[in-house]
């Protein structure tokens, strides 16, 4: 009895995972940022560019390719939101055709060393990425800002949320280019 009140359990646990999985995208609501201007989730402020760069030295890429820099700025404009210290998810470059490339990204120098950003201070995310020469001028930036806490005790990290909640935590912001 033990035994399948136990497999019960793992088994609806993962399927809750599992379900929060699948229909992360299909619930995601997606702001689209007009060209140079900034997009607001959570009381944070993000700005975002898209840039040649030059190879590194180490490329095994050809000529067919190109490095594309991606600069992405956050800025706390809700003192309620300063404990938001986690790097954005899903960090992507898309073209027309629907193809996604991952942008590898990460905090830019020393700057912030702590659990709670500054209210009014711009914090650099920088990134690469690798795409066809023939979609370098097309690709837009793509990302989900993550809702993480710094100061979110640990006996609650993994609380299911319920309801709107859940729903507003996905949204994804895209920064047209044009």
């Amino acid at each position: 009895m033990v035994s399948l009140i136990l497999t019960a359990a793992t088994t609806y646990d993962g399927y809750l995972i599992y379900d929060r999985e699948i229909t992360r995208d299909i619930l995601t609501t997606e702001i689209v940022v007009p060209a140079g201007q900034a997009g607001k989730v959570y009381g944070v402020e993000w700005k975002a560019a898209i840039s040649p760069m030059k190879p590194p030295a180490s490329s095994k890429h050809g000529p067919e390719v190109a490095w594309l820099q991606v600069d992405i700025t956050e800025k706390i404009v809700d003192a309620g939101s300063a404990t938001m210290t986690a790097l954005p998810s899903q960090v992507r470059l898309n073209d027309r055709a629907g193809r996604i490339w991952t942008v590898e990204i990460q905090r830019a120098g020393d700057e912030f060393l702590g659990d709670k950003l500054d209210v009014g201070q711009e914090y650099k995310i920088i990134g690469a990425a690798v795409v066809p020469v023939s979609v370098v001028n097309e690709v837009e930036l793509s990302f989900k800002p993550s809702d993480y806490r710094s100061d979110t005790p640990t006996k609650d990290l993994f609380k299911r949320q319920q309801g709107a909640d859940e729903q507003a935590r996905d949204t994804a912001l895209r920064f047209r280019r044009r």
